[in-house]
């Protein structure tokens, strides 16, 4: 595989992983806020759809909107250092 090949593989990827942020992001809206959360109480002993949707949130805090930024950077070919040795 060249490396043009994998860039365009990664644009899928890229898509896909946007394509899941989106679901993601609905299944938070659909989920209603406790009165917990509204009124930013002590959250340490939480309802399970408190931590649905914590634990979505950070999915997409954390891991997700990441990933997306990091596979689209490579996706650019851009290479600070310059061309790897033997290239």
């Amino acid at each position: 595989m060249t490396p043009a090949e994998a860039r365009a593989q990664l644009e899928d990827v890229v898509r896909e992983l946007e394509a899941v942020r989106a679901r993601l992001l609905g299944l938070v809206g659909s989920l209603p806020e406790s009165p917990a959360e509204r009124g930013f109480r002590d959250l340490e002993e939480t309802d399970d759809t408190t931590e649905l949707r914590s634990v979505i949130r950070c999915v997409l805090e954390d891991m997700i909107r990441p990933a997306i930024a990091d596979l689209r950077e490579a996706g650019k070919g851009s290479n600070p250092l310059g061309p790897a040795r033997g290239s």
